[in-house]
């Protein structure tokens, strides 16, 4: 027990308590303050590891929408202070060895809850936390798993988080799925019926992959691959006044599924589901005035909205970075130095999931004879005493 003294008197705080209240302290940290912050003793780093702060301490950062991490990837991957992109100038960071040489020539399959799933042209395929500066190689993918590089309009694949069962899966062409939580392949039935897919990675949304696909003849559709349930399922598509396949795409804006829909040489409608999974939830969110920003650009992807709501970051031919006002109708570049000529950019939420993530204390447990349990008992009470003596001193 321990003792706080106050005016009305000494009040006890139980052990227990005390944890809980410097966990709900300290998981409103920055990744890079709690990795510093898992030197303090051995008991700060096991409560800093454990499942359960690495998963409060990921949604406390999506909800209070903490500052997120931005990644420039081209041959080589460089970062950008999320802040400095309000300035005229700013400088992307070259990541530095050893990842830098580890992730040299990568591309993206996708990312969800900090963790990025990477390819490059060896065949290999990685899971990357830039926030943690880990990185894994995962096993060799099977035989019939098609590599990023030989996709083709009937592939498909995409990276996101099984919230049913607790997991991050890689899904596969033909089809073909990786589980982290059991760090292996296996094989799925194809999909029934004739589909070819707009873009081969999946947007991943409300626990599912997403791709826009056709069927010939057939007008465009949204096939949506859950992850729980490893089912496929059709997402309703917004009313647009067009429905040529090569004019719309599917990317992630303002947390919500987002359509874009090109009327070349004119503007670009930006199309969001405020409600996941219902028709009448989408809505126009706004349109970008193509020769406001280039005249002969290929794409625009939206990145996020400016802190006043009045300007959103653009991505543009995968060469510019602009900010574009919605009431003047005006762009202007931003100026990032060591910018390549070609690259990706990708707003991620900095969190603590770690490519070796433990699922250990998910799975079944073996049950204990009543002397272990007892012994186990003992060492908690151990570790408490000794997380407070040297994690700590409390004071009220």
């Amino acid at each position: 027990m321990l003792c706080a003294r106050r005016s009305d008197g000494p009040r006890f705080l139980n052990v227990s308590t005390t944890e809980h209240l410097i966990a709900q302290i300290i998981d409103r940290l920055p990744v890079r303050d709690l990795l510093r912050c898992r030197c303090v003793s051995k008991p700060w780093c096991s409560l800093i590891d454990s499942p359960r702060f690495v998963k409060a301490h990921l949604k406390r950062s999506i909800e209070c929408k903490a500052k997120p991490g931005i990644i420039i990837k081209s041959f080589i991957s460089y970062s950008v202070d999320f802040d400095s992109l309000h300035n005229k100038t700013t400088t992307a960071v070259e990541i530095d060895e050893p990842l830098k040489t580890l992730l040299h020539a990568t591309g993206d399959v996708g990312s969800c809850n900090g963790l990025h799933c990477l390819y490059n042209l060896q065949t290999d395929l990685f899971l990357w936390n830039p926030a943690m500066r880990k990185c894994r190689k995962l096993p060799d993918a099977p035989a019939e798993f098609l590599r990023p590089f030989e996709f083709d309009q009937s592939s498909l694949c995409g990276f996101g988080y099984d919230a049913v069962n607790d997991d991050y899966k890689l899904c596969g062409s033909k089809v073909t799925i990786y589980s982290l939580k059991a760090n292996s392949w296996r094989r799925l039935p194809n999909i029934s019926g004739n589909f070819q897919f707009r873009g081969a990675w999946g947007i991943f949304m409300g626990g599912a992959l997403h791709w826009i696909t056709v069927t010939a003849p057939g007008s465009p559709s949204i096939l949506a691959f859950d992850l729980g349930d490893e089912n496929y399922k059709e997402v309703p598509m917004p009313r647009l006044q067009n429905d040529i396949v090569k004019n719309m795409n599917i990317v992630i804006f303002a947390e919500s599924l987002c359509m874009l829909e090109y009327f070349p040489l004119i503007r670009i409608d930006v199309w969001v589901m405020k409600d996941y999974g219902v028709r009448n939830s989408w809505c126009k969110l706004f349109s970008v005035e193509q020769p406001k920003i280039t005249t002969c650009c290929m794409s625009i992807r939206p990145i996020f909205y400016s802190k006043n709501r009045k300007d959103v970051l653009l991505e543009v031919d995968s060469k510019k970075v602009m900010w574009y006002n919605l009431k003047k109708k005006k762009a202007r570049a931003v100026k990032i130095a060591n910018l390549p000529e070609i690259f990706d950019l990708e707003v991620y939420t900095e969190s603590l999931v770690s490519p070796d993530y433990n699922f250990s204390c998910c799975g079944p447990q073996v049950p204990r004879q009543p002397q272990e349990k007892k012994k186990q008992q003992q060492q908690q009470r151990n570790k408490r005493d000794g997380f407070l003596s040297k994690g700590f001193k409390l004071v009220l």
